[in-house]
């Protein structure tokens, strides 16, 4: 069985898994499936600060778009606080013929910096930095997002994710 393509947001502080997670479920899927990273594209691309309007957040919206109207399912990850992303979010919701998926990575400060601490970004920015990021469960007002808590393996998550979003019924549509 062909599924349609699939949006799957994961949003969450700094260090919380997203990445890890998003690596994982493309690797499961093979052919077929797009990883928009925020931070790829914010950070590295555009070389932009996360601004209320920046640059970036309709960058993400045009890669997004582009890739479920000939697809593929996307997995989009990074922060992506409601404050600045969020009607964008909402937008390509909406927009999306398809089902979204929207999950929020729920972990206290000090679990994403022992996290953080295992991850090659920890020489360009520390604790102190992270800090500043933290968001307390920074909800989307538009759709309930399903939460990914701290005790959530990586293993754990990338399976819940494989069922809840119908990715176990895909097969590999664009390749």
């Amino acid at each position: 069985m062909t599924v349609p393509p699939q949006l799957i947001v994961l949003r969450g502080n700094s260090g919380s898994g997203k990445s890890s997670v998003a690596r994982a479920l493309r690797e499961r899927s093979g052919y077929g499936m797009a990883w928009v990273e925020q931070d790829y594209l914010r950070r590295v691309l555009l070389r932009e600060h996360d601004v209320p309007d920046g640059k970036n957040i309709e960058l993400i919206a045009l890669n997004v778009s582009y890739a479920l109207e000939h697809g593929y399912h996307v997995v989009l990850e990074g922060i992506l606080t409601a404050r600045n992303y969020g009607p964008m979010l909402e937008r390509l919701h909406h927009e999306h013929g398809g089902s979204s998926h929207f999950y929020l990575f729920d972990l206290p400060f000090e679990e994403t910096v022992r996290r953080h601490a295992t991850r090659p970004q920890a020489r360009e920015f520390g604790p102190e930095m992270m800090r500043g990021w933290y968001q307390e469960r920074d909800r989307l007002p538009f759709v309930e997002e399903r939460i990914i808590p701290a005790d959530s393996t990586l293993e754990a998550t990338v399976e819940r994710l494989w069922h809840e979003t119908g990715l176990q019924h895909a097969q590999d549509a664009v390749g």
